[in-house]
Parts: C-alpha cells; structure tokens; sequence
C-alpha cells in the first residue's frame, strides 16, 4: 500500500491488541505513527518491539479528556508535520461486566461512555484540522458486533460509535475525509484474557450464531481497518463493517 508512505497516523489504544497490530501494519506499510495510549509504558515497550523508531512516537493520552486529545495530535504534527489516518480504537473491555443499566453506578457509567464513544468524537475533532489543511484523510473507529446485541453498557457504548461514525462520515464528506467503522466478533487480545479464555470466546461466538468455532487474531482485524483507510476504499464511507466470521449477518 504505497499510499501510506510518509503518511502519519494516530493509533489510540496502540499499546495492545487491535491496537498494537494497526500500528505495525501502518509502520510495516511505511507510515508514521503516533501510539497513543494511556499505558505509555506498555506502549513503548511494544513500539521497541515493532522497531522502526524512525517512524513511532509514543504519546500518553486519556482520550476521555480533550485537552490530552488536543495535545496528542499537537505531538503529531510537531514530529511528522500533520496526520492523515486516524484508527480510534482505545476502549475498556471491562464495560461488558456492566450488562445492567439499571444497575452500574453513575460514575462507571459515565467513565465508560466518556472514553468508549466520547472520547473518539474528541480525537476526531483533534485531528480534524490537519487533516483540513492535508487535503482529506481517513479515520476509522472501533465498534463491536455488540453493539446488535443486548449486552448493557458495551453494547450501549459501541452503538453510539456506529451513529457518531455516520454522521461523521457525512459531515466530514466535503473536507475529503472518510469516517468507518470496523464491528469485529470475539478477538483473542490480552484485554480479553481476563474476560475469557479462548475456549469460552469460541463456545460465545458459537452460542451467538457464528457458523464456526474461529476466534480471531487481532492482525485479521487490523487488516480490514487499514483498508478502509487506504486509497482502495475511497467509494466506502459511512460504513459499520462486521468482521466477526458470519456470526452477526444483517439484511
């Protein structure tokens, strides 16, 4: 994909997981990447993993606060001179325990919506102006096939990814950049192990509809959002994509 060479993205949740194979694929594709992440320790010591320093920049950011959001695509563009890619995928797992709406404390509640659906609005805003001044870019956010699913707080939280990511996509259209999401089923990430372990994900997903008892890897996931980033997409836009195995099929 020479389209990514020179490029710059944010990654958020780039630590782990999804998050840490968007940033490899993006280097391993030529672009610069800012990691941004909470857990700026975990974070370098996967950017010392992935190597090419050249290309990484670790930046500690609570995507629940603008300020941090604002001062983390400041970093970018300081370093690589602007962004163009944005993969919105910093969440907390740990909302699927909250099946109760009645029930979780407000303080949780809040906590969990703030950086699961807010905070990807904020660092959409971050990034808006630099990608005005490139000429366009992608930004792709993180949902879940639990947002089709009754599932109390995470499916609350990643359903309002898919309505932020529409309506990005649509006011966002005149300035030449394109707003998906990505809806993966049950993923093997060291955020799940603590959930589940990969026996349960696949009786879940088997449970759940899926015509097979894969679970996936977190490369498989990636890949399909680093298209929906590249110039290959350029007709898709506004779109939620379930990469989850046939496990969530809707008409």
């Amino acid at each position: 994909m020479k389209e990514f060479q020179g490029k710059t993205a944010i990654v958020t949740g780039a630590a782990q997981g999804m998050g840490r194979e968007y940033v490899r694929l993006l280097a391993e594709a030529g672009a610069n990447v800012v990691m941004a992440d909470i857990n700026a320790d975990v974070a370098r010591k996967s950017a010392n993993e992935i190597g090419a320093h050249d290309q990484l920049l670790v930046v500690k950011t609570d995507v629940g606060s603008i300020d941090a959001c604002n001062a983390c695509a400041r970093a970018a563009t300081e370093r690589f001179g602007g962004i163009d890619y944005l993969v919105n995928n910093a969440g907390i797992l740990s909302a699927a325990a909250h099946r109760s709406l009645i029930a979780v404390e407000a303080e949780t509640y809040l906590k969990i919506i703030n950086i699961m659906t807010h905070g990807m609005l904020w660092m959409a805003r971050a990034v808006f102006p630099s990608m005005k001044a490139r000429g366009g870019g992608a930004i792709v956010n993180v949902s879940s096939i639990g947002a089709y699913q009754a599932a109390g707080l995470y499916s609350m939280a990643k359903l309002g990814v898919n309505g932020l990511t529409i309506n990005l996509a649509h006011e966002l259209a005149e300035h030449n950049i394109r707003v998906n999401a990505v809806a993966p089923g049950t993923v093997a990430t060291e955020g799940m192990q603590p959930l589940m372990s990969v026996e349960q994900m696949a009786q879940w997903g088997r449970m759940g509809g899926r015509p097979t008892d894969r679970v996936a890897g977190p490369e498989e996931i990636a890949r399909v959002g680093l298209f929906l980033l590249s110039d290959a997409a350029s007709y898709v836009r506004g779109q939620i994509i379930a990469v989850d195995d046939g496990q969530q099929i809707r008409i």
